[in-house]
């Protein structure tokens, strides 16, 4: 049994700049549930700043920005080389803080003395994971690391080796993290448990990864009390009503791979509004983030919360992520978007992803461009913000796709208030990674791996690379014309979050 007096440390490394981060609420809720005392250490409460989603663009943010689509389509590999130095050498102000948050650490463990270092953690700090196990190690604490994308066998060889860690949580192992930290604190050899991964010291692992957890509505509600709230600009709570998504085929997709997203299970609609008048009880919480991948894979709840959330949190203001269908039964007809305006939906995220229905088509995407065009038409008249996803540089992609979405954003520039355009990533276990490994042999791509961080740096062969370049850079700049905008009132609370 796990001892009333022992002590958990749970680091936060998804360090998120606008709001406490989910599977930390999570991990903190179970633990404590468990009986353990628990402290979350996060970097933003000793002033690192976390990420930040899209602001309102500038002047000056136009030429960076042409300046990364060009880069990245470059066809010379002096180019292609400096622009894989940068991007792995110019790192995000919580990899820049190294020292500090390093430091901070080791105040923590010396002050509460935890049996056991739980961190949660993105790819991307891996440099700050490896010194965080080392420093636990030297003080004898034992550290299991987990995050999203440990669902990968190529991610586990690559990260179950670092020195000081003992194991990696692969999967999702909510149900079983008691026991996981039981069996730590007790210096238990081998993993008897899914999901839990050590290294078998030749470069390989044993354990296996965690199934898709199959009723998601048993866990607790997370807690997020020990989060630095006094530092976040507003005062927003995140929600996840399912894991998962209902689409769940677009192939470029990594949310689908990871950890939690590989089957699509929907907790109760009344537990969601259980959850959301504790946070509303319990926090005072008014403002809330649905980080579902799509709010609208269960239509049940998606109009239960639009009917009842004023009910559990009144005054709530909320935003989320949708997905607009193909054949309309997606719950954003007219009728619906007014009803969600109404009970306090400023803004939704559609993945939009490119102006050709051809691209559309490749990507499975399952939407059609004049479907999406009606979308924002009567999401915009019912008073709610909309925000799209681009993708430049996917696969097959020529310059009249591209001018294609060019013509759609200017087209519908009256509809869109921000736009994410992201150069194509090419991420281990999608299906378009699959697919591009099979081509390589025929030079239709050049590929590099990077297990450590689940990618695969890749350069199409292109003809006619001037004329696409130039395609993109009028892109570029018509997305840039629509991020200069302001934000609907009501929903300028949530600008920089999604």
């Amino acid at each position: 049994m796990i001892s009333s007096r022992s002590r958990v440390l749970v680091v936060d490394l998804n360090n998120f700049a606008m709001y406490p981060t989910l599977s930390v609420g999570y991990i903190t809720s179970i633990c404590r549930g468990a009986g353990l005392e628990v402290s979350v250490f996060s970097p933003l409460s000793i002033g690192v700043q976390g990420v930040v989603r899209e602001e309102k663009a500038t002047r000056r943010t136009l030429i960076t920005e042409r300046l990364n689509f060009a880069t990245a389509q470059s066809s010379w590999p002096l180019v292609r080389l400096a622009r894989s130095w940068v991007g792995e050498n110019v790192r995000s102000s919580l990899s820049r803080h190294h020292k500090k948050v390093a430091r901070a650490f080791s105040a923590r463990i010396e002050s509460f003395a935890p049996n056991v270092v739980l961190i949660s953690t993105y790819l991307m700090y891996r440099d700050l994971v490896e010194a965080l196990c080392a420093l636990s190690a030297r003080a004898g604490i034992p550290v299991l690391a987990g995050g999203p994308y440990f669902a990968q066998p190529e991610v586990l060889r690559e990260w179950v080796g670092i020195e000081g860690l003992t194991a990696l949580a692969a999967g999702e192992v909510e149900s079983q993290l008691p026991q996981i930290v039981e069996g730590l604190i007790a210096g238990n050899g081998q993993p008897v448990l899914p999901g839990l991964v050590r290294s078998d010291g030749c470069g390989g692992y044993h354990g296996s990864i965690a199934a898709p957890l199959p009723n998601v509505g048993t866990m607790p509600f997370p807690d997020y009390t020990d989060f630095p709230w006094e530092r976040y600009p507003q005062h927003i709570v995140p929600l996840l009503t399912g894991r998962g998504c209902g689409w769940g085929r677009c192939t470029f997709c990594s949310d689908i791979t990871s950890t939690a997203g590989r089957s699509f299970r929907s907790r109760s609609p009344e537990n969601v509004l259980g959850e959301v008048n504790h946070h509303y009880e319990t926090l005072g919480a008014k403002l809330f983030v649905f980080t579902d991948l799509k709010l609208n894979s269960n239509l049940e709840m998606w109009h239960t919360i639009i009917s009842d959330i004023q009910r559990a949190a009144p005054g709530a203001r909320w935003i989320a992520s949708v997905h607009v269908g193909r054949n309309g039964e997606n719950g954003l007809g007219p009728e619906e978007l007014r009803a969600a305006a109404a009970s306090g939906c400023v803004r939704l995220t559609s993945g939009l992803e490119s102006g050709s229905q051809r691209m559309l088509d490749n990507m499975k995407k399952g939407i059609r461009i004049e479907g999406f065009a009606a979308y924002l038409r009567d999401a915009t008249a019912a008073g709610i913000s909309t925000r799209a996803t681009m993708i430049a540089g996917y696969p097959g992609e020529e310059e009249d796709d591209v001018r294609s979405s060019t013509e759609f954003v200017r087209s519908h520039g009256n509809v869109i208030e921000r736009i994410k355009l992201c150069n194509f990533s090419l991420v281990e276990g999608t299906e378009i990674h699959r697919t591009l490994i099979v081509n390589v042999r025929n030079r239709t791509a050049a590929v590099r791996a990077r297990p450590h961080l689940a990618q695969v740096d890749f350069h199409p062969h292109r003809k006619h690379a001037r004329s696409y370049r130039k395609a993109m850079s009028e892109l570029v700049t018509a997305v840039h014309r629509v991020n200069r905008k302001p934000l609907l009132e009501p929903a300028r609370v949530f600008e920089g979050v999604m």
